[in-house]
């Protein structure tokens, strides 16, 4: 129990590597049936640089119980997520053992990093579009130099 504990935690704190799993029961359905209000997302290029990806490391002497893993780690803070994606931050309790028999709850916000993926290939393919059109811009001041020629 107690290891469990531990492991479930430290996979909080590991949120921005982590991968949903889904399951399947049974049957597939498709996406028109399970999702609606489907829509594309809209700005995700601004949307993306308001974020500042950085470098940091878990303070382990102000959270000893919650066991954190050290090193660094790569991400996002959480207030920054929450104010480009609120959707994204997820509240979570967890317990743990403080004492002999004395257990604590901590509340904890993580990341759903892996929704930050189609925001990522949104962007992508926006700025793809906008390069094929400076491409054709540039083509298209191209043609009258070479036909003065």
């Amino acid at each position: 129990m107690r290891y469990r504990t531990q492991y479930i935690i430290k996979s909080l704190f590991f949120s921005f590597l982590l991968l949903s799993a889904s399951v399947v029961i049974g049957q597939e359905s498709s996406d028109g049936v399970v999702q609606k209000k489907v829509a594309a997302i809209e700005h995700p290029v601004q949307s993306l640089v308001q974020l500042e990806p950085g470098v940091f490391e878990y303070d382990r002497q102000q959270s000893k119980q919650l066991k954190l893993p050290q090193g660094k780690h790569y991400g996002f803070t959480i207030a920054e997520i929450e104010a480009v994606f609120p959707a994204l931050i997820k509240q979570t309790t967890r317990t743990y053992m403080f004492g002999k028999n004395t257990y604590r709850t901590a509340t904890i916000k993580t990341v759903d990093m892996e929704s930050l993926i189609p925001v990522l290939v949104a962007s992508v393919k926006q700025q793809q579009q906008e390069i094929e059109q400076l491409k054709k811009e540039l083509q298209d001041l191209k043609k009258p130099v070479a036909l003065s020629k």
